[in-house]
């Protein structure tokens, strides 16, 4: 790769870094939000906020790909991007879906054929160029920390009820501190490694003036991280600040560490709610929701062709639910996620299919004979049910059992590889998303910037490897 060629890669990697999660296309002000698949059931507005993302993915990893001189196709990350890149192709072909869905995604998630495509791309261009510029580290690093600050303050405005992302992609504003990832749990899996990296920049920072930006900037993220209500993501914070803690026995690291923690508690009393929103981490339902998804999602295995070596595509857990409904198991799932009153008996449950429309359309009617204190209620219920909230068991359902026990190397071997050396800034950040990801799912938004850091991770053991064969006498 020559100089011109490295610099403008170089430049394209910290700026994707950096702005990614910003990409969208403010088309509400000018005509109507548009869907790209035309159902009734769609929730999200794929058209401007995820598709933009994904072709933005596509580009920086085509170009970044052309850009490099020489790939080293033997490395062992390179060859586990591209088996899952494979595995992604088989496994989309069973799927027995419609091409659409099968190239672009299910609806909400558009986390098909293409998105995967240039996320392995991206991936191989990333790590390629920290295996060339061992330095790039740091400066994604700091790149990292900028994107996530600018989200952890997008989300502190739309709390205090002046989004600036919600009108422009759906005419009204978002509900809930979303960023511009259009959902809280989605947020967290961002502002996570965001507050980790501003533990180390602070910690290693030795410019005052410097280290009270991050400080500003660790701040805001750990109070944006407190307005999501995300409990994994904080499991798994306590966990990384834990980790960097114990490793570094300082005292400076100690009090950032717990002055990051005390922050996510301290939303409430620093930042206005005139929203009222009221997620708390003390309720016990949404743990209680991830035991019977995952219960529904091990069902779902005996339903998929070839399960368990290879999966049902990017939406096989939904497929599997609208093929044969669990009624029963669906229904109990609704009443803890919706909270149903303790009133409610159901008197009979159908699942109905309108005529004319496809099979994602169907959805369950459901008579109560009580409900709230009414008599003779009816409400449906669509079944949209299509993350297990696990990324091993989601690997495991969408791309087979190879995929989860790859990704599951992809993340801990170089954590494994590293251990002797654990004041390694990816290192603590690795293990706090693995935590992360056991009550969460990759999506198209944050994915990404995860598999950087993991990236980061492999690198540095190359780079480690790579040096001490150079220095081994022949």
């Amino acid at each position: 790769m020559n100089s011109p060629n490295q610099h403008r890669s170089t430049i394209s990697l910290i700026a994707f870094t950096t702005f990614f999660p910003l990409v969208i296309v403010p088309g509400a002000p000018f005509w109507k939000p548009g869907l790209i698949f035309d159902t009734e059931l769609a929730q999200a507005l794929e058209m401007f906020q995820l598709f933009p993302k994904v072709l933005v993915l596509l580009l920086i990893g085509l170009l970044g790909m052309l850009s490099l001189r020489e790939i080293q196709w033997r490395k062992p990350f390179v060859l586990l991007l591209s088996v899952h890149l494979l595995l992604v192709l088989v496994s989309s072909l069973n799927a027995r879906d419609d091409w659409s869905y099968a190239l672009l995604g299910p609806q909400r998630r558009l986390d098909g054929l293409l998105y995967h495509l240039g996320l392995v791309l991206f991936g191989i261009f990333a790590y390629q160029m920290l295996l060339k510029l061992p330095h790039l580290r740091i400066t994604l690093m700091a790149a990292l920390f900028v994107g996530g600050s600018i989200q952890a303050v997008l989300a502190l405005l739309q709390r205090l009820q002046l989004d600036p992302i919600g009108p422009l992609v759906k005419w009204s504003m978002y509900s809930s501190p979303v960023g511009s990832l259009s959902h809280p749990g989605m947020l967290a899996g961002l502002l996570l490694p965001t507050i980790l990296l501003g533990i180390w920049l602070t910690i290693e920072q030795s410019r005052k003036e410097y280290r009270w930006l991050t400080l500003l900037g660790l701040f805001l993220s750990a109070l944006a991280l407190g307005a999501t209500g995300n409990r994994a993501a904080l499991i798994a914070l306590i966990v990384g600040v834990v980790g960097l803690s114990l490793i570094h026995r300082t005292w400076r690291t100690l009090l950032i560490s717990t002055f990051a923690v005390m922050s996510v508690f301290c939303v409430q009393f620093v930042v206005p709610n005139p929203q009222g929103f009221t997620r708390e981490y003390t309720e016990t339902n949404t743990l209680e929701s991830r035991f019977q998804i995952w219960a529904l999602a091990y069902q779902s295995l005996s339903k998929i062709p070839g399960a368990p070596l290879i999966g049902g595509g990017s939406d096989a857990f939904r497929l599997s639910l609208l093929r044969d409904p669990p009624v029963a198991d669906l229904l109990e799932l609704t009443k803890t996620e919706l909270a149903w009153p303790r009133d409610a008996q159901v008197a009979n449950a159908t699942v109905v299919m309108p005529p004319r429309e496809q099979l994602r359309s169907r959805y369950i009617h459901v008579e109560f004979e009580r409900f709230g204190g009414q008599a003779n209620i009816k409400r449906d219920y669509p079944i949209t049910l299509d993350k297990a909230h696990n990324l091993l068991l989601d690997r495991l359902l969408a791309f087979g059992g190879l995929s989860a026990m790859l990704w599951v190397v992809l993340y801990l071997f170089p954590v494994w590889k590293s251990w002797g050396n654990r004041n390694l800034a990816w290192l603590w950040i690795t293990i706090a998303l693995m935590v992360y990801y056991l009550a969460w799912f990759p999506v198209v938004g944050t994915e990404p910037l995860h598999l950087l850091l993991v990236a980061m991770g492999w690198a540095s053991i190359s780079s480690a490897h790579s040096g001490n064969i150079r220095s081994t006498p022949s």
